[in-house]
């Protein structure tokens, strides 16, 4: 197959496609997590190897478009055109915005695209269940679950071409001119939510010297709290991952000139203490499932985790949609956290860690 692709449009699915899926006008009647997990199972099952230059990526480009068309957005592509391994490749970023009344916005954003093949390992066939239908399923119900009018703008962003270096994202903040960066309160990255130890809310790595970067990732420790949700933040057990800071995502490049908000699964305390071991459950090779299709899918995960998927879905969906109600309705002043982890340790939230994610 020529890995030189170009989107021209996506292609509206057939109405069967999507008849067991929940729609906007249900939004109301169903419970935290639902629309999440129904996600994750269609994009696993129907849309393994979603990598750059397939034609998987680009039926997922259109099926995700119409996903967020069914909850009442106007979707729009942004194309980006890349050089990768000697190859060129076009990829797209889905966005769609719902407009609040001041002209500050919140960015919710998840990676779609899968590892692509190496030398060595065949990726065709990965179903990316943990990397990362879960932060799509996750955003695609945040989306659905947001009121039809906020204080601020919420704009959802799927970033293609994540797993070959950022690229999508990196082209995003490209664009961003400083009116946009000047007016954006924060970016929330959602990346590989479902395996691992420990559910993490993290800020980006700015967040060690500038501890106001902090305040948003201690704001939704005390929601998790308040909703009587275990949450972690990175305990900085390794030098190079500052405590309360997550890293090796989209949200690095939102880091650069924003807050961001990030939530991952993984265990920060095991292995080189920088959160790629995500789990010391023995069934799981090496401790990590990262871009392995023998692990990274459905039959393994609901094997060796029964129940996770559901109950991370249902988790980290509640307390975002918690956190977006109150941030997108509320002033802009957030208080400042007590230092660099902030008011999540007073109400002692179960210990501090986070995650870290590779991206080849």
């Amino acid at each position: 197959m020529n890995l030189v692709t170009k989107f021209t449009g996506y292609a509206i699915l057939p109405v069967a496609a999507q008849a067991v899926l929940v729609t906007a006008a249900s939004a109301a009647s169903f419970t935290y997590g639902e629309t999440a997990v129904q996600e994750i199972y269609y994009l696993s099952n129907n849309l393994a190897g979603r990598s750059i230059g397939t034609e998987k990526e680009q039926e997922t480009v259109s099926y995700l478009s119409q996903r967020l068309g069914d909850f009442g957005f106007t979707p729009e592509l942004q194309e980006f055109t890349f050089n990768y391994q000697d190859e060129s490749y076009t990829s797209a970023n889905i966005i769609a915005e719902r407009q609040g009344i001041s002209n500050k916005q919140i960015i919710v954003g998840a990676h779609y695209d899968t590892a692509p093949s190496s030398a060595t390992l065949d990726r065709t066939n990965l179903e990316g269940t943990n990397d990362n239908a879960s932060g799509v399923g996750v955003l695609l119900e945040l989306a659905q679950r947001l009121a039809p009018e906020t204080k601020h703008s919420v704009k959802f962003i799927l970033f293609g071409a994540e797993e070959v270096g950022l690229v999508g994202a990196e082209h995003y903040v490209s664009t961003m001119s400083e009116k946009e960066i000047d007016n954006t309160l924060l970016m929330i990255n959602l990346d590989s939510l479902i395996v691992g130890d420990y559910l993490y809310l993290n800020a980006g790595p700015r967040a060690a010297e500038k501890p106001s970067y902090g305040r948003f990732r201690d704001k939704a420790l005390d929601i998790a709290a308040d909703l009587g949700i275990e949450a972690r933040t990175n305990p900085g057990l390794n030098p190079a991952y500052p405590a309360g800071t997550g890293c090796c995502s989209d949200l690095e490049e939102f880091d650069k000139v924003v807050p961001v908000l990030a939530g991952e699964a993984t265990n920060w305390e095991i292995g080189a203490l920088d959160g790629y071991t995500q789990t010391a459950n023995p069934l799981v090779p090496g401790g990590a499932t990262w871009h392995d299709p023998e692990t990274d899918n459905l039959e393994f995960i609901n094997a060796v985790f029964p129940g996770l998927i559901e109950e991370r879905s249902r988790n980290y969906t509640q307390i975002f949609d918690t956190f977006i109600s109150q941030v997108s309705s509320e002033s802009v002043s957030v208080p400042e956290p007590a230092g660099i982890i902030g008011t999540a340790i007073a109400v002692g939230i179960g210990g501090l860690l986070a995650k870290r994610k590779s991206n080849a």
